[in-house]
């Protein structure tokens, strides 16, 4: 039985897997743990469930640091706060390692979107909000303004970042359409 048959499942069970300990341990004080788990299963995945390694991981680190730096000018204009205050206004780690985590769930469970990017930014500007009200809703960040203001501003932010990545890994890795 060969795993990449299985990649789009096994990733996603991975990425929710890697989220949850990230957001909770962040909430829990165990902001150790999400980045730590991230830290094993990307290499693990890049091995075993895709096909352009080094375009991989170069895509993992691109996407991770640009999302270091979103997360921080995010921080920064008090569209949210995470529950760690040890970290100032800078990104902190288990936070960074989502993006790292998100890079290969754009790689394998979303490779459909390739090619889609109306498609990828209706999906950013639905589902990146709901990632951060799930995390304060488990208590690891407080979205620091009114809806209207802060989902807003994280609707748009997604919006614009998940087709931006989804044109990044399509160029990275040479394929243009989901399927080629």
């Amino acid at each position: 039985m060969e795993i990449k048959k299985y990649s789009p499942p096994v990733n996603f069970i991975i990425f929710q897997a890697c989220w949850f300990a990230c957001v909770m341990g962040a909430a829990k004080n165990l902001g150790w743990l999400g980045p730590f788990l991230v830290l094993i299963t990307v290499p693990l995945q890049i091995h075993l469930l895709t096909e352009n390694h080094r375009a991989e991981i170069l895509f993992v680190i691109i996407c991770g640091i640009s999302g270091a730096l979103l997360e921080t000018l995010m921080i920064v204009a008090n569209v949210y706060t995470p529950v760690d205050p040890g970290w100032g206004q800078v990104c902190p780690p288990w936070m960074a390692a989502l993006w790292f985590n998100f890079a290969l769930l754009v790689s394998i469970s979303l490779a459909w979107l390739k090619g889609k990017y109306a498609a990828a930014a209706l999906l950013g500007a639905l589902a990146g909000p709901v990632a951060y009200w799930g995390g304060e809703k488990l208590g690891a960040l407080t979205v620091a303004a009114t809806f209207s203001r802060g989902y807003m501003i994280l609707a748009v932010m997604w919006a614009l970042a998940l087709p931006l990545l989804v044109y990044l890994h399509a160029r990275l890795t040479g394929v243009k359409r989901a399927g080629n």
